[in-house]
């Protein structure tokens, strides 16, 4: 069958000699992955729009049961100023890009996470400093949309034993929006990232190894 529907792009692996496997994580049908055929041709301008988290128009040859299926029409439905001109930005995109893959599931109809994702990247793409903490504040906010949300600093830390500091730069991450600045350090930011995926990793019983993550430390020292 043929769906219209809206999707952000998450990481592609090249496929063949011109193609490539992409995965997206679509509003109507979750994670997806879809074969996208002659993009890395010389003839082809089309491989910039499956840069990570590029948001996309998508009219998509979905079959059931299938697990890879093939883009019929996609294009650009939202234009970015920053994301993929700054050398931090472009980190920590991929950084996000690498952890949503990971967690994300291909259950249908995922319009409040989607549009929660959606509109979190407009916001980082709008920033023009002082967001080192994007990141942070993000998976922490993005843990509501699981049905394990992270509202008090307890969760993730035993708080008899934690750091002062650290117990108010996570609290201060919770409870405020992304435009607020809040003061950190890189080893401190290091440190709750750490805490956060062992969290996500605990709660869907999964093995977080992110490869992003190790560059985003080296990008922010």
């Amino acid at each position: 069958m043929i769906i219209k529907t809206n999707g952000i792009v998450l990481k592609y692996l090249k496929y063949k000699e011109s193609s490539i496997i992409c995965k997206i994580y679509t509003e109507s049908h979750g994670l997806q992955s879809f074969i996208v055929n002659g993009v890395r041709s010389t003839k082809s301008s089309q491989l910039s729009i499956y840069q990570p988290l590029n948001q996309l128009n998508l009219i998509l040859y979905k079959k059931n049961n299938s697990t890879l299926n093939r883009i019929k029409e996609s294009k650009i439905s939202k234009i970015y100023r920053s994301l993929h001109e700054d050398i931090s930005k472009i980190s920590i995109c991929f950084f996000l890009s690498e952890f949503l893959s990971k967690v994300l599931s291909s259950e249908e109809d995922q319009s409040s996470k989607f549009k929660f994702i959606s509109e979190s990247i407009l916001s980082f793409d709008k920033m023009k400093n002082s967001y080192n903490d994007f990141h942070i504040q993000f998976l922490l906010k993005l843990s509501n949309h699981f049905g394990f949300g992270i509202s008090d600093v307890k969760q993730l830390v035993n708080y008899n034993k934690m750091d002062p500091l650290m117990l108010d730069y996570i609290d201060k991450c919770i409870n405020n929006n992304y435009n607020i600045i809040i003061k950190s350090n890189n080893n401190l930011r290091n440190n709750v990232i750490n805490l956060i995926i062992e969290y996500y990793s605990s709660n869907l019983d999964i093995n977080l190894k992110l490869k992003s993550n190790d560059v985003l430390q080296q990008i922010f020292k």
